[in-house]
């Protein structure tokens, strides 16, 4: 994924309420200080608008970036938050984390991401030795 196209990553991490938004996705956005989540149950679909301050109105999660060699995601917990984007899906199992692909409008600073993108991505085992 690079900053000329318009593709975007987000991983759903059920088991630890955990939301995780590729780096390079927020720099498509122009690396916001805060994002907020975007649901739309109807349409099956969730988008996360970048902002430079906090957004009134709603809640805005505050973007903290670490840098650190290998570090590719920024991690946002919020079990209310996963319960809703659950609550479209309908049954889904707790015990794996899902991958959500989608587009970035760079012009409104929103990655969109469709809830039929949803794939579960397998846990490897732990490697002994």
């Amino acid at each position: 994924m690079s900053r000329s196209d318009n593709s975007a990553l987000m991983t759903l991490d059920l088991k630890r309420s955990r939301f995780r938004i590729h780096q390079e996705t927020l720099h498509k956005l122009g690396d916001p200080r805060y994002i907020q989540f975007l649901i739309n149950p109807e349409e099956m679909f969730i988008a996360i608008l970048g902002s430079d301050k906090p957004l009134t109105g709603g809640t805005a999660n505050k973007v903290n970036v670490v840098e650190r060699v290998g570090y590719q995601s920024v991690e946002f917990y919020s079990s209310t938050l996963l319960n809703g984007v659950v609550g479209m899906l309908g049954s889904i199992d707790f015990r794996y984390s899902y991958r959500l692909s989608g587009e970035v409008d760079a012009a409104n600073r929103v990655p969109y991401y469709s809830m039929r993108t949803l794939k579960k991505i397998e846990r490897r085992p732990p490697q002994n030795g």
